[in-house]
């Protein structure tokens, strides 16, 4: 057999192919026909090179590269080296072929550079053996997919519907059954489905399927993963499919693999966690295993998040201030700004680069404690270590907060073999007093590759909301990242406030997307979800330091009120008992009670309007107003719907509409009805003083001459604007501390009288404390978020009790909307929700009141009095023997229950059904809470016992 015609037995091309080959490179004159010839033959039969390459590569291009290879070979001979020195290259718009050296580095490099260029490719690479030198070369060959069917539903398993046509054209039936097979096993996973087969004749195969959102650096990472181990790929590809799943396939060296295969698979799922971060490069060189990067990753953003701290400088200061509130708000935020500068996230990677050996010690401690093969401590005393061997105080200071990260965690999902987050349940014990006053009764901390969050809860038995955090821009996201705990804390401390009806104790939980994850808030919703559960279910691989059940009821939030579904069918899914009540506000086909629906938290705000203009003898025709917030949310779309105002301004997401004459109150209902931003309004329904101002405005006059240079900047500083002048002010969205100590002299107009007379706080933390408490003394009428903003907490509370108090069944037949339809028990069951949440606003609104009449106390201080109090008889009341009374246990839960669920279901029922300890729950916040809002702040035990007198007569 002559020599093109083995090469063409070899390669796939013709015979006349080769010659054309072979003609342009004569052509060319470079080198010899003979050392031609020659070298085509090595090319294509010697090298390695796949078939692949020779059916989708241009014989002018394969010339090329055996031009190259001739240039590299001499170059190699002359220079007495051993290995070619080989990249070649060819990107067109919709594929990619690349030819290198097997050199991990620089594969990597191109790896990256696909996953960048290609964010969904199909892809083939192989590893070829040298040719006389000793090199081995790496190909890739990728390309954009060209579906069947693009038009498929998510969870379409037909490979042939949802494949690339390529893919089915040129794949055999035994591989595309082997694909089908681990399409089909993992359409729902969220997790990395992984398969190994063992052996595939001298190679062990492993198979990875995930969602393709979340799959950026995935492969890379891999690549990394495999190189850790001094392992080789010998053919590796990426499949995507039209459902939105991705399937990797790692073919590997079956003899050199096998010791390393559980630590192989363990390092993947890890890996998928978050496939790249600063701190990879430490992991490429061997600086750090992938166990040791991920756990110096969770501790980096512990550290940076909670290492602070008052020094005596700052508490002498602080004790100087106390009664100058502006003065005190500077020197907080300047220690704040002080320790985030000391402690940015590049000078805690810096200490981590810096210092690999001893973040490998803390990292020993760490898995001494939480693996499950730990022995609990080790022997060297790490904090002596860092004393002694860190001279510079930030570096110590900051492996000091790596190693209290390691004492302060009670469980873990860190050594879970498959996950989609890192999940860390912390004991609160390690807050700063000054900071936090009141320690949470629990604190989880989530990490995920599009997000890092918190949840934060101050009772046993506790619910909240679940906030995505977005960031416009790299400055907003660096603030953000700065203070999410602190954001967290506070919001689940006020949720604790204003949940003082209800069973629940207060929660909250944040999710701060990435910056470059904006767009992405599902994916981490759903991984942050399932590093709770991960915590909350036992499991083996999770070593367990709190030793006790823990339950977590979530709720709908910002951003997150969408996704009260999915989390409710994960917890079924995961095994989680109580499930139904996991979240609320979910869709009436689920037998949800969505706030936005049902305006439950709005009716809990705007009786408190209604509460001032029953005392002020006001009309609310007659009012002005203003909102932050607006038709297009929960809050603001029933704030336009519920009122009768005369509202002047509305400033949204979108941008700031505003009319001194009155918005157009049809197009406002028009707007709220359609849940569509300001950007929407009919400007010709706007007088010819109003304006409508977007957020991508620039330049943009405004009738009073005023030039709005930047609609972003105009949007976020207009509450501040000396022109929003109105009776009314209602937030019913917006960043926390958006009004504060620094910035609240802005509310007031030219002659220091206030901009707004009534404030009824509907937006969490919309202003501060301290702000809050200047404009009172300015006269302002202000109601805080603690009081105001509580009607959802109690919807959601009583959505729960339904899923506790009735079976499975009954619960479906009952509550659920079939068709459009619902039962009589479900109108009736959400009219008494309703019913509840007006009259426990309106008698906390009473209490406020009078005791602000009587003592001239601020409002804003008095909710705090009035939450304190009634959770402190809350406590007591739980912590006494009052419950074992039957017959006073009985009536009280039988007030709290919706009287339609105790004509349906019986109370004796309710009380065989519901947990013990929560029916505990209800038993003291219903007492405790009804015996302050009748007989007030100031109520004593003989008030108590003539009240508990009255109960008993119920």
């Amino acid at each position: 057999m002559d020599i093109l015609t083995e090469a063409s037995n070899s390669s796939g091309l013709s015979v006349d192919d080769l010659k054309k080959i072979e003609g342009i490179l004569v052509e060319r004159g470079n080198f010899p026909a003979a050392r031609i010839r020659e070298e085509l033959y090595r090319f294509c039969c010697k090298i390695g090179m796949v078939k692949y390459y020779f059916l989708i590569t241009p014989l002018k291009l394969i010339a090329d590269h055996i031009e190259s290879f001739l240039a590299a070979e001499i170059i190699a001979q002359n220079s007495g080296g051993k290995e070619l020195n080989v990249n070649f290259h060819s990107i067109l718009k919709n594929s990619a072929m690349y030819l290198l050296n097997d050199d991990h580095n620089k594969a990597v490099e191109i790896e990256r550079r696909l996953e960048k260029n290609f964010p969904v490719m199909r892809l083939q690479s192989y590893r070829t053996s040298g040719m006389s030198m000793e090199s081995h070369f790496r190909s890739y060959f990728a390309a954009s997919p060209d579906y069947a069917s693009r038009d498929v539903s998510p969870t379409e398993t037909d490979i042939y519907k949802v494949a690339d046509k390529q893919f089915i054209a040129t794949t055999s039936q035994e591989a595309i059954g082997r694909y089908q097979k681990v399409l089909n096993a993992s359409i729902h996973a969220l997790k990395p489905f992984i398969e190994v087969t063992d052996p595939v004749r001298d190679e062990i195969r492993i198979m990875i399927s995930i969602p393709q959102k979340g799959s950026f650096r995935f492969f890379s990472g891999i690549s990394d993963v495999i190189n850790y181990y001094g392992l080789v790929t010998k053919h590796k590809y990426v499949e995507p499919f039209a459902n939105g799943r991705i399937i990797y396939s790692f073919y590997l060296d079956a003899e050199k693999t096998r010791p390393h295969l559980d630590n192989l698979i363990t390092d993947i799922s890890l890996i998928y966690v978050r496939p790249e971060n600063e701190l990879s490069p430490l992991f490429r060189n061997g600086s750090l295993s992938a166990h040791e990067l991920f756990y110096a990753m969770a501790a980096w953003k512990f550290t940076h998040q909670f290492l602070t701290g008052f020094s005596y400088e700052y508490q002498v200061l602080a004790e100087q201030l106390k009664d100058q509130p502006e003065l005190m708000g500077i020197l907080s935020n300047l220690r704040i700004h002080l320790v985030k500068d000391a402690y940015t996230e590049p000078r805690i990677v810096l200490t981590i680069f810096n210092y690999p050996d001893v973040v490998k010690t803390l990292y020993q401690d760490f898995a001494a404690r939480f693996s499950p093969a730990g022995n609990g401590h080790v022997k060297t005393n790490l904090a002596q270590v860092l004393k002694t061997e860190i001279h510079h105080d930030i570096d110590r200071h900051i492996l000091e907060g790596f190693l209290l990260f390691n004492h302060i965690i009670l469980k873990t999902n860190f050594y879970k073999k498959n996950k989609t987050s890192l999940a860390f349940r912390m004991d609160p014990k390690f807050l700063d007093e000054i900071e936090f006053p009141i320690s949470p009764f629990g604190i989880f901390m989530i990490l995920g590759s599009e997000f890092r969050g918190f949840h934060v809860r101050f009772r046993d038995v506790a619910r909240g909301g679940i906030r995505l955090v977005r960031s416009i821009d790299v400055e907003t996201y660096d603030q953000n990242s700065d203070s999410i705990f602190d954001e967290n804390y506070n919001l689940a401390a006020t949720q604790q406030k204003k949940n003082k009806d209800i069973p629940e104790g207060g929660s909250k939980g944040t999710i701060l997307l990435g910056m470059e994850a904006q767009n992405e808030p599902e994916m981490a919703f759903k991984k942050y979800i399932d590093g709770l559960l991960d915590v909350l279910l036992p499991d083996d691989a999770i070593k367990d330091n709190v030793a006790a059940e823990e339950i977590l009821f979530l709720g709908p939030d910002e951003g997150t009120a969408e996704l009260m579904n999915w989390a409710m069918e994960r917890a079924r899914e995961r095994g989680y008992k109580f499930w139904r009540a996991f979240s609320t506000g979910k869709s009436l086909e689920l037998g949800g009670i969505p706030h936005d629906v049902y305006g439950m938290t709005t009716n809990s705000v705007h009786e408190y309007v209604l509460g001032i203009i029953e005392k002020l003898n006001l009309k609310e025709e007659n009012l002005t107003k203003v909102q932050t917030g607006g038709p297009d949310g929960d809050l603001g779309s029933n704030e336009i719907l519920i009122s009768k105002d005369k509202t002047i301004g509305i400033i949204d997401g979108s941008g700031v509409l505003y009319d001194p004459r009155g918005l157009d109150r049809k197009e406002l209902t028009r707007l709220a009805k359609a849940r569509q931003m300001v950007e929407h309004f009919d400007r010709a329904k706007l007088s010819p003083e109003g304006f409508l101002v977007a957020i991508t405005d620039r330049n943009v006059k405004l009738p009073n001459g005023e030039t709005v240079l930047n609609g972003t900047t105009f949007r976020n500083e207009f509450h501040l604007n000396p022109m929003l002048k109105a009776d009314l002010f209602v937030p019913c969205g917006g960043r926390p501390q958006s009004i504060n100590i620094q910035n609240w002299k802005q509310m007031l107009d030219e002659s220091g009288k206030p901009r707004f007379q009534y404030i009824i706080e509907g937006a969490n933390l919309f202003i501060t404390q301290a702000a809050r408490l200047e404009l009172e003394k300015k006269g302002v009428i202000i109601y805080k978020d603690a009081s105001a903003n509580k009607g959802g907490v109690t919807s959601s509370s009583l959505e729960v009790f339904a899923s506790l108090a009735l079976t499975d069944e009954e619960f479906t037949q009952y509550m659920c909307v079939t068709d459009g339809k619902e039962s009589e028990f479900r109108q009736n069951y959400v009219g008494d929700v309703l019913n509840k949440i007006r009259s426990n606003a309106r008698m906390e609104f009473e209490v406020i009141w009078n005791e602000h009449q009587a003592s001239q106390t601020p409002m804003s201080i008095l909710t705090d009095r009035l939450s304190d109090r009634i959770n402190m008889a809350t406590d007591s009341i739980h912590d006494s023997n009052l419950c074992d009374n039957e017959s006073l246990f009985k009536k009280v839960i039988a007030q709290h229950c919706p009287k339609i669920l105790v004509e349906t279901v019986s109370i004796e029922t309710i009380m065989t059904r519901a947990p013990k300890n929560y029916l505990k729950a209800i038993f003291a916040s219903w007492l405790a809470s009804h015996f302050i809002y009748k007989y007030g702040l100031h109520a004593d035990e003989i008030d108590f016992y003539e009240f508990l007198s009255k109960v008993s007569k119920m």
